[in-house]
């Protein structure tokens, strides 16, 4: 397998692992927490932010682990010439980190009530395409 492939696919399998990671760690939060529902606009809304910023650390940090342990970087498998060590590490680990998607979001999906509003909206939405399109 040549050094690219190889590249991609350990980004691939650490983007999963680590949002798997962040999503059990968010689990066991919820469960130890009880898993209330904070309300918009509520005191449990800081919580919330803080328990987001804790996540995207975790992540950050098994990003930094992967990088580092399994010695990628990207402008090296690029073959791009006169880059310092550490920009191709840290571009490398933006790269893995950037991979995984949003531990608080994919942990978090919307609520019953924000999803009819979409509903509504997209319904709204095509009304007022068909009456403009039929006039």
């Amino acid at each position: 397998m040549d050094a690219t492939a190889r590249f991609v696919a350990i980004i691939a399998v650490a983007a999963f692992v680590t949002e798997r990671i962040v999503a059990a760690i968010d689990y066991l939060i919820n469960a130890v927490r009880g898993s209330r529902a904070p309300v918009a606009g509520s005191a449990q809304e800081p919580a919330r932010e803080w328990r987001k910023l804790v996540l995207f650390f975790i992540a950050a940090l098994i990003a930094y682990v992967v990088v580092d342990v399994a010695n990628l970087r990207l402008l090296s498998v690029l073959q791009v010439d006169n880059v310092h060590p550490l920009v191709d590490f840290w571009l490398t680990w933006l790269v893995v980190l950037a991979g995984a998607p949003d531990p608080a979001s994919a942990a978090h999906p919307e609520s019953p009530a924000s999803a009819e509003t979409t509903h509504t909206a997209t319904r709204t939405r095509g009304t007022r395409r068909s009456k403009v399109m039929g006039s």
